[in-house]
């Protein structure tokens, strides 16, 4: 199937060469054009065409906002820039913004021919990766699905309930999800037979949610997960940081407060236990969930 097309430049003769160019050569079809940059902006994220070529000068919302406002969106459009600046910075900013490629002015049909052609490619390549991706997702979530049901490991559990015993944390809200989340990266990392592995935290609660609905349990969103681990890991801290102002040399704040924390962020919860700061300690999710898995014995 052709990719569809839409054209944004305040002159209706550049539109009209375009259009020409992508209708003769039969590069696909055009399914909007505009002049203004807000208006490109609306009708580009309803529309949603393969590839759009935006003028960098626009009077209202120049290119480079028009590319960076439905970036945002993350839509699928591929970004082609025209211009006749020659600026080095802003050819550089256009690219930073997420175009793909540029078109110079004044037009010439082979260059327009040729770096279309190009777009095309890449956008037929990017469809291509994306159904492989998906169908090697699924079957990989299967496969470590289906191990991980054979990988019970009660030892692992003892030293995790351990661990939230001694951050205060055991039977909190959150703290199942949180036991969870480390037992499927332990599980994972067995069955890949690797030290550490890379991973989003939010796939791993896209995860945890999947895990609840395939066994059947009360339905908990993504979001409900996330805030729950958020509000546990930062009732340890607030933990920690309590032991340590009562005793600097407890056997717990000197084992976990540097390894589940950024002591920094200890600090500076401590001190918002002391009346010393209005702003309380941050948590960072990921340096938790690998501080404490460096205290598991796998």
């Amino acid at each position: 199937m052709k990719p569809s097309f839409y054209i944004v430049d305040d002159d209706p003769s550049i539109r009209r060469i375009l259009s020409n160019i992508i209708d003769n050569y039969r590069l696909g079809y055009v399914i909007g054009e505009g002049e203004d940059g807000n208006k490109a902006i609306d009708e580009i994220e309803k529309m949603l065409p393969d590839i759009a070529l935006v003028d960098l000068l626009l009077p209202s919302v120049d290119g480079i906002e028009i590319v960076k406002e439905t970036k945002k969106k993350n839509l699928s459009t591929q970004f082609i820039m025209i211009s006749e600046v020659n600026s080095k910075d802003m050819i550089g900013d256009a690219y930073k913004s997420g175009i793909e490629y540029f078109i110079n002015k004044p037009i010439n049909v082979i260059e327009v021919v040729a770096i279309i052609e190009k777009a095309i490619e890449t956008l037929d390549l990017k469809k291509v990766l994306s159904v492989i991706g998906k169908t090697m997702e699924k079957n990989n979530y299967r496969i470590l699905t289906d191990n991980m049901n054979n990988v019970t490991d009660n030892n692992i559990k003892e030293e995790i309930t351990k661990i939230f015993s001694d951050i205060g944390i055991l039977g909190e809200s959150g703290s199942n999800d949180l036991m969870n989340i480390i037992e499927m990266i332990v599980n994972e990392r067995k069955i890949l037979g690797v030290k550490f592995h890379r991973y989003k935290v939010s796939d791993l609660y896209r995860k945890l949610n999947k895990k609840y609905k395939d066994e059947n349990k009360p339905v908990v969103s993504i979001k409900a997960i996330e805030q729950r681990v958020r509000r546990v890991i930062q009732s340890s801290l607030e933990n920690l940081a309590s032991l340590g102002i009562e005793d600097y040399g407890n056997i717990k704040f000197e084992k976990y407060s540097t390894s589940l924390f950024d002591f920094t962020e200890v600090k500076r919860q401590m001190d918002y236990i002391r009346n010393k700061s209005q702003y309380k300690g941050k948590i960072n999710v990921r340096k938790f969930i690998e501080g404490l898995i460096s205290h598991i014995s796998v």
